[in-house]
Parts: C-alpha cells; structure tokens; sequence
C-alpha cells in the first residue's frame, strides 16, 4: 500500500520532491523561527526589566519632591517642624534608594555605582534635614533678631504708651486752661508720629518676612526712610513737650515723665537700628542659608544622576528595541531566500509569517519607540502567534502599570486617604475655580470650615481606629447633605471644609449649617456602643468677604473658632472682628506656651479648717501665672486656653512636684502630714499618660498616704468618663480622696452623686456670699448639706470671708470652711500662715 498515490510517476516524484521541500523549508523555518524566539523572548525581559527600573526612579524623584516641598513649607511655617513626618520622608527615600541599587544591579553595574553615589547623597541630605529641623525648633537660632525686638523694642514700646497715657489721663483729671490744651495737643502729636513708627516697623518686619523665600537682597528704602523721618518726630515732639512743661512753674513730676518718655522712646530706637542691620546682612537667618548652600545642592545633585541614570536606561531601551528591529529583518531575510526555492509555498509562509509576526514585532517596536516619546494615545497591535502576543503583552503590561501608577500618584496628591474625600490641595483648586466663575458672573461661592468638637477625646479613649471609623461617618453624612455639584473635603485631622458653588443668598448657608449640625449629631454606633459627637461651623462668602481663595479660607477659619468660643456646636458667619480677634487667640496661645516653657506656672496654697474647731485640714493647691509683666494672674486668665491646647498635660507634672514639696516642707513645719486638694480638668482625667504617671506617683509614696485630694468640677461627670470612674477608684484603693468642687453651677444630677466615689461635696462661693442674709440661697445650702451627709459625704464651703458667715454654717453643721476670713492663698516659697481663728471659735 503506498503511502503517497503515484509516486512512480512524475507528478508522484514531483510530489515527492515537494514534500521533501516542504519538508526542508519546514525544518529550516523551525530552526530560524526557534532562534528568533529565544532572542526576542530575552530581549523583551530585559525591556521589562528596564521599565520596572523606570518605574523605581519615577517614584524616587517623587519623593525627593514631596521632601523638597515639606522643606520649603517648614522654612514657612514653625510650626510644621514634626521630626516624625520628616524621618518618614527621609526613611522612605532611603528604602527606596535602595530597591533602585538593587535594580540596577540586574542592569548594568555601571548604573549601579550611579546608585551607590545616591545612596551617599541621601546620608548627606539626612544629616543637613536633621540639622535644618533642630535649627527650626529655636525661633533665636533661624531668626537671631528676636530677641532684641523682643527683650528691647517691645517693652520700651509698652513703657512710653503706658508714659503717654498717664500724662492724658493726669490733664483730664485737673483743670482745663490753654496751657493743657497746648499739652493735650503735643502729647496727641507725638503719641500718632509713635504709632506710625511702630506700624513702619511692623510693614518692614511683614515685607522682610514676605520674601524670604528670594534673593537676601533687598530694597525697602521707603519703609527704612519713613522710620527715620517719624523717629526724628517722636524725638523733636518729646524736646517740645520738655520745653512747654518748663515754662513758668517747672513741674518736676512731668519733666521727669518727659526723661522717661525720652529713654524708652531712645532705646527703641536704638535697637531698631540694630534690627536693621541684623535683618539686612546676607544670613540673617541661619535656615535659609542651611538650604541653599547645602540641601539644595545635594537635591540638585541627586537630580542629576537620576537625569543621567534615566538617560542610560533609555539608550538601552532603544538598543534593544534596535536589536529587536534587526532580528525581525534577518528573519525577513531568511524567509526572501527560502522563497527562491518555492514561489508558491514561500509566498503563502511569507505572507502568513508576515501578517502573523513580522507586522506586529515592526508595530510593537514602533509602539515603544512612541511610548518613549511620551506619546499618549497609541494603540497596540493584534497579536496571533505566541512570539508576538508576549511582546505585545509585556509592551500592553508596561503601558498599563505606568497609567495606573500615573494614576494613583495623580489620586493620593489630591485625596485623602482615609475618607477619599478631595484633600486640601484639590479643595483649593476647585475653590479659585468656583471663585474665577463667580467673579464672572452674579452668584456667590459659600466656603464652610467644620472642626469636630472633643474629637481628640474620642482618640484618647477608644482608640485611633474607632477615630478613623467616626470620620468616615462624618465624612458620609456631610456628603449626603450637599448637592453633586459641591465639594465636600477633609483638610486634615478632624477638620472638614464644604465648597457651596451658585450660592444665591447667605441664608441658603444658614440652612445648610443647620442641616449639618442635625445630622451629625446623631448618634453613631462604634465600637459596640453609641456616641455622639458635634461639629463648629465657620462660614465664609465671596464676594461678601473676601475674593482670594487664600482670605476667604481664612475668613471661614477665623468663623470656625469663633463658633468654638461660644460654646462649639454651632456655627457663625465670618465678620470683620474675627480676624484681629483670632490673632489675640494666637498671641495668647503664644505666650502660654512660653510660660510652660520657662515655667512660670505655680501653686498657691490656701488652707480648708475645721469648721467648729478651726483645726487645719488640707491645703487646696491653686494655680497661679507668674507673668513677667502683668503680675500674677488667676486661671480665668489662661487656665481655658491650657486645656483647649493641651498644654496643661506638660504643666501639671512640674506643678504636681511644688504640692509634693509643699507638703514635705509642711510636715517638717508642723509636725503632722496635712493633705493637699489638687483641680483636675476633663482632659487630664482622659489623658492615659497623666492617669499613669499619677497611679505610678501613688504607689511610690510621693504623696503621704490619705494626704491627696482630687477636686472634679460637675461639667465632667456630663462627659463619657467610663475609663476615668475606674482611674478614680484606682486611687481611692491606694489612699487617694475624691472631691466634687463648686456643686451647685453645674448640671449633676444625684445619680451621680451617688455612682462616683466623693469624699467630699464643695459649695461654691456664689451660695455662701448672701446665705446668711438671703432666705432662699439660706434654704438651697442647707439642703446640699443634709443632701451630702445622707449620701455619707463631707461638706467644705468656698468662699468665707465673714463671721457672719461662718456663724452660719457652724449652725448648719457644715465640716470644712474655706476663704479669706481663714487665710489667703499663698506661694511655696511663703510660709502660709492661718488667721488668727482662735476668738471665732471660742464663741
């Protein structure tokens, strides 16, 4: 049986010699076709290799940049010198540094010794960051000329205002006559040429500051000249007030007035001049200097070497891409001199071969060379054969990961993560759009500004992940409540903004902030339990109040803690006193925190007697400002703004040591431990780091055993205090007691009289001022005493300043008194001495 049918004639030996050629062509084509395979397979894991090293080096000069701005908002703004965010950065760049190493060491070894050199470069620019932060952290190390302003022209400043106001206030009390007048109208003239010059001053100061981030080198003739020329005033209108007080009668008490307002007027000037010069030279201030000559240098640097490694990679990627486009063409070759030897069959091979590979290889080559250009919009071709769909699969793959990287970086730079909410920078985008609109056209633009009240409490007691749920929640209703076309975004922490666009009325705001203060406090179920929590609204409108994105953002600001003032949970429209008023906030935050700083918080102490016997029963430790200037202030002076800040958690550590040593020098006094009443706010109950330290205190034996008195005010028995109950009693279990201060002005209730542990109930002093002459506030101590002693519970009343009054409450049967009429309080370092009590209790 024959295989082939005719084989014995011609058309059979043709045949015959046609399957051998196809054969042999078939044999020859595997060959060729196998040889190709491998090289173009090689070649294309060497492009992906290559684009993954692309992709590295993208995210490097990513994070170089991120770092670089971080840099330059610091130089801007003080306050942003977190050294945790910074170390990110700088850990970050390092991590990925060296993944790049490690890359490139699969490519080329000489591409390596580039990223070994950015490894250095990296350890450089960590050191110089390092030291530009801890420069950052001292405003006299960036900024030398503070001090002298600060120590010299503002106290000369605050003396001669003080000088001037005298001297008017001393001629209105007296007479009127010519003379006076004459005075009135010098004093008047020299105090406006005073306050020009400080508001020169304050310009020049303004505009230094304003181009810091230029040339050193400036030119402020006007400013420098205009402080001159009303200097020159002040000190010819104080020369004419000395001569108009010489006249005549001399009057010595005014002339020396005069001398004073010539020495504090004299030193200002002096120092204003070494201002100038400070502020003039070339480094005045040692940051700026710190990153041009060295960070900068080192990022111009690294960037180099990342221009000169991303150079190489794409010489490389186009000599592969060549090798490519040349083993394509030999392929070509091979086929053309196969076809010699059969039309027919090379033909059918050639165009398949040319349809199925030699077309999609020459369009992928083409495909990459235009990727490489930056060319967006290429299509790939089609691909059949296996050889062809990996090359276009990896050239798809490349393009795929470098969009969706694109992307994504695109998506985190202008969202925040936790909420997806748009974050700051695209708020701002869209804003001065909507504002660029609005200006063109007759509608306004709404700017909202929502700061979510106690939200660090939620963090301090269940944790930062039941935070982050609460914000997403947040972050849910607001949207809900705005239309498609407004913004709603997350500035950061627990701070929300919304962008009201075709806003007709401000009232449509009023209704909105309702609507949002409804809505979010309304119970949220976290964390197996329901909490509540409320937001304060600041409202801003343009063209109303501003039409900057920049202002209007800080109008809203200025409302927003200005709803927080009266009493959060609202929201308030921004007015015109907002802004000079948000900068007496800043101010006075300024210098509480430099008082914690220095130190200069203290305990006074006032003595608690008995109050049948007057036997002394504890002291009640009082904080006190000593303030450089003002004296000693009481805490309706800073104690609020200690609290909303949160500095009162590194004050009360220091002050905690005085009650210490208060009652170990009382004990070597007196002979006998005597118990100190120490405040406690609602924060400092939640604060785990206090609650710690204090239980740690107990258990040591700083404080002698039953000799500490806690002192809670009603307004935190309203607040969720599951965690602080448990502190407390922690005390009361090592010796501790518990006291509920100024009962009566609050809102508790006797269920919570009766679930706390109290030791003692104290009436505030706004009871016990008219009890002994007024029936009904007479009728209302009475019954907090029979009240507390039912419960099993002392009673001390505050505020006793009369006999008449402690006659009172000995007829009552109240057990501890405490005010003026038994001692004022005093400092540590004063002996306290009780008055003398013995003829009141001897009645």
């Amino acid at each position: 049986m024959e295989i082939i049918p005719g084989l014995d004639s011609y058309r059979g030996r043709y045949a015959y010699l046609s399957l051998l050629a196809v054969i042999a062509l078939m044999a020859i084509a595997y060959v060729g076709w196998s040889h190709v395979s491998k090289t173009s397979h090689s070649q294309i894991q060497a492009i992906s290799q290559r684009s993954h090293t692309a992709g590295l080096l993208l995210d490097i000069q990513t994070q170089l940049n991120r770092l670089e701005n971080h840099l330059h908002r610091l130089l801007l703004d003080p306050s942003l010198g977190d050294t945790q965010e910074t170390n990110a950065m700088l850990g970050e760049l390092d991590t990925r540094l060296h993944s790049l190493f490690n890359s490139l060491q699969n490519v080329s070894s000489r591409q390596a010794s580039l990223a070994s050199s950015l490894l250095a470069d990296c350890k450089a620019l960590n050191r110089e960051v390092t030291q530009l932060v801890e420069i950052r952290k001292e405003a006299e190390r960036w900024f030398p000329a503070m001090r002298l302003m600060q120590d010299e022209m503002y106290p000369s400043h605050k003396l001669l205002i003080g000088e001037l106001q005298e001297l008017l206030y001393e001629m209105e009390a007296g007479v009127t006559t010519e003379a006076t007048l004459e005075a009135n109208t010098l004093i008047r003239g020299l105090q406006s040429a005073w306050l020009s010059m400080i508001e020169e001053m304050h310009h020049f100061v303004t505009y230094r500051f304003g181009v810091i981030v230029g040339d050193s080198q400036f030119d402020v003739p006007d400013y420098r000249a205009n402080i001159d020329y009303f200097s020159q005033q002040v000190l010819t209108k104080i020369d004419a007030l000395r001569l108009h007080y010489g006249k005549g009668a001399i009057d010595s008490a005014k002339i020396e007035h005069v001398d004073r307002l010539m020495a504090h007027a004299s030193t200002w000037i002096s120092a204003s001049e070494q201002v100038f010069i400070a502020m003039e030279k070339k480094v005045w201030r040692h940051d700026l200097q710190l990153m041009r000559e060295s960070i900068a240098p080192i990022m111009v640097r690294m960037r180099e070497r990342f221009s000169l490694i991303d150079l190489r990679l794409d010489n490389d990627s186009v000599s592969d891409i060549t090798q490519l486009t040349q083993t394509a063409k030999q392929l070509s070759e091979s086929i053309l001199s196969i076809a010699v030897m059969g039309i027919l069959m090379i033909l059918a091979a050639y165009l398949y071969i040319n349809r199925n590979l030699l077309q999609p290889i020459a369009q992928t080559a083409y495909a990459l060379k235009e990727e490489a250009r930056g060319a967006v919009d290429i299509k790939p071709p089609p691909a059949d054969l296996r050889e062809t769909r990996d090359l276009v699969d990896a050239f798809n793959e490349m393009r795929r990961q470098v969009h969706q990287r694109q992307r994504y970086l695109d998506h985190i730079a202008h969202h925040d993560a936790l909420t997806q909410l748009p974050n700051r920078v695209l708020f701002r985008d869209r804003l001065e759009h909507a504002l660029a609109i609005a200006l063109r056209g007759e509608t306004q633009v709404g700017l909202m500004f929502l700061d979510l009240d106690q939200f660090k409490q939620v963090n301090d007691s269940l944790g930062h992940l039941v935070g982050d749920e609460l914000l997403q929640t947040v972050a849910e209703r607001l949207i809900s409540l705005v239309r498609s076309s407004d913004t709603v975004a997350r500035l950061g922490g627990d701070e929300f903004a919304i962008l009201v666009e075709g806003l007709t009325t401000r009232e449509d705001m009023s209704l909105l902030a309702k609507k949002i203060l409804q809505v979010v406090e309304q119970p949220m179920k976290l964390a197996d339990q329901d909490l509540r929590i409320s937001v304060s609204i600041g409202i801003a409108t343009a063209p109303h109040d501003d039409v900057s994105a920049e202002y209007l953002i800080r109008d809203a600001d200025a409302a927003m803690y200005e709803a927080k003032r009266q009493g959060r949970a609202a929201y308030c429209f921004f007015s015109g006193e907002l802004t000079s008023r948000a900068s007496e906030s800043l101010q006075r935050e300024s210098q509480v925190r430099q008082a914690a700083e220095k130190d200069e918080f203290i305990f006074h102490f006032q003595p608690v007697v008995d109050s049948h016997n007057g036997e002394l029963f504890c002291f009640e430790a009082l904080m006190r400002w000593q303030h450089p200037t003002r004296g000693t202030l009481h805490p309706i002076d800073f104690l609020s703004v200690l609290d909303e800040t949160g500095v009162i958690g590194s004050v009360i550590d220091p002050l905690l040591e005085q009650a210490i040593a208060f009652q170990r020098e009382q004990y070597r006094q007196r002979g006998e431990k005597i118990a100190v009443a120490i405040n406690l706010s609602v924060r400092l109950l939640n604060a785990p780091t206090f609650r710690r330290k204090l239980l740690e205190r107990m258990i040591a034996g700083d404080f002698y055993s039953n000799s500490l008195i806690l002192e809670i005010t009603e307004d935190i028995l309203m607040q969720d205090l599951a965690e602080a109950e448990v502190f407390l009693q922690q005390l009361k279990t090592l010796g501790a007691r518990i006291a509920l201060d100024d009962f009566g002005t609050g809102q508790a209730s006797l269920s919570h009289l009766r679930q706390f542990p109290f030791d003692f109930l104290k009436i505030d002093r706004e009871f016990i001022r008219n009890a002994d002459a007024d029936s009904n506030d007479a009728s209302v101590v009475l019954a907090m005493i029979q009240l507390a002693h039912a419960l099993g519970i002392k009673v001390i009343a505050e505020g006793v300043e009369t006999e008449s009054q402690l006659a009172f409450l000995q007829e009552l049967n109240c057990d501890y008194i405490q005010g003026y009429l038994i001692g004022v309080p005093s400092h540590a370092k004063h002996r306290v001495e009780l008055t003398q009590l013995t003829p009141l209790f001897e009645r």
